[in-house]
């Protein structure tokens, strides 16, 4: 492994202070906020009543896994045709009720409900109009939904976990009488993105902050910032295809006058535009004494053309007077930062546009009180949203 020190290196005098470590405790709710790593399967058009979606299990020699969740977005085209069996015209009114239902191990669990309803004057049996075709309608285009659980015994191994998808209702007559007869078909496909949240079995590195990677062409520029180094340690970049198996790129060290320092870094990455996917980075900070700890997982999908997964960090966290959110790559919309509580609440936000830019700030004002919320970014340009779970101190 070749040793690659940083393109650009800036010593801020600061007091000499080594934090005290913080270990992976590894928790969804408090504690170390866990690095999520997120699968993508998609269910392609079906009139199946079940489908099985499977996703790669969670390898537990790598970390500990905290929890899980489930994002699913799901289209549904429902065709009903009906028949008056009533000797006379009848005006019915109806509702189309569909079910959906999606299982996993551990009680993870999405359910997306929605309805139509219609009117029809049906003529008597065996008289013309006496049947009539409504639809397709669509009931979800697209319609989100998420969940997730902390029990996560079914979903560690090397193999796969399969959450299972079922969707039923039916016809009901809201008005009219019940001499008629119908006939349901339902297509449905859907996106599904299932999320571990996880902490490295070894300590987490709280020197490291500022963690990007943003592609370029064909770079990926990686970037981050060191705090209150000590002398003599080690930085050593590494990737992965998985999000759970690394390989080491190169090291960037440090100096004895970097004590108690703060440096940034830049290491880039040169990848084969024909053959790439989405790429997970992180770094292994090597302290003088051997210890080893990581940074975040960043992601990124330069294969994608634009159009693939974005991936994000929200910094500091826990935090205590502002929150930056970081796209690791440029991005250019209007977009709206919300801090929302646990009951569902704004309670602050900020409208900004992005011109090839990645980050955006929230400065608290006035103080929220401690405790767990979300931050969202929210494109306004392109209709996407993005979650973060964050921690307020």
């Amino acid at each position: 492994m070749k040793s690659v020190y940083p393109f650009l290196f800036t010593v801020i005098s600061l007091a000499a202070n080594i934090p005290v470590k913080t270990f992976a405790q590894c928790m969804c709710s408090a504690g170390v906020p866990a690095t999520p790593v997120s699968y993508v399967t998609t269910l392609a058009p079906t009139t199946a009543a079940t489908a099985t979606i499977n996703f790669p299990m969670f390898n537990p020699s790598i970390g500990t896994l905290a929890c899980v969740s489930l994002q699913d977005t799901i289209s549904t085209v429902s065709t009903t045709y009906v028949t008056n069996n009533a000797p006379d015209s009848v005006k019915y009114k109806f509702e189309l009720s569909i079910n959906n239902d999606i299982e996993g191990p551990g009680g993870l669990s999405s359910t997306p409900d929605l309805s139509t309803t219609f009117l029809d004057t049906l003529a008597g049996l065996g008289q013309p109009g006496s049947s009539a075709v409504n639809g397709p309608d669509s009931l979800f285009i697209n319609a989100p939904d998420s969940n997730g659980t902390g029990n996560t015994a079914g979903y560690l191994g090397t193999g796969t976990v399969g959450l299972t998808y079922t969707i039923d209702g039916g016809l009901e007559t809201l008005k009219g009488g019940i001499n008629y007869a119908d006939t349901i078909v339902t297509v449905y496909s859907g996106v599904f993105n299932l999320t571990y949240y996880w902490c490295p079995a070894t300590e987490l590195a709280t020197t490291i902050t500022n963690f990007t990677a943003i592609p370029n062409g064909n770079t990926i520029g990686l970037q981050w910032l060191a705090n209150n180094q000590q002398s003599n340690t080690s930085y050593v970049i590494q990737i992965s295809t998985d999000g759970q198996n690394f390989s080491n790129l190169g090291t960037a060290e440090s100096n004895a006058s970097s004590e108690g320092s703060s440096a940034e870094y830049q290491y880039q990455y040169n990848f084969n535009p024909a053959n790439v996917g989405k790429l997970y980075f992180r770094i292994e900070e090597v302290s003088p004494s051997g210890t080893i700890s990581y940074s975040v997982v960043v992601v990124v999908n330069p294969g994608a053309g634009g159009t693939g997964d974005i991936s994000y960090q929200t910094f500091p966290n826990p935090a205590t007077n502002s929150l930056l959110f970081q796209f690791n790559s440029n991005q250019t919309g209007n977009f709206v930062l919300e801090l929302v509580n646990t009951a569902g609440q704004i309670v602050q936000q900020k409208a900004v546009t992005l011109a090839e830019s990645s980050q955006i700030r929230l400065d608290f004002d006035p103080q929220p009180a401690n405790g767990l919320y979300f931050l969202r970014a929210v494109d306004l340009t392109h209709n996407k949203s993005y979650v973060s779970k964050v921690f307020i101190n």
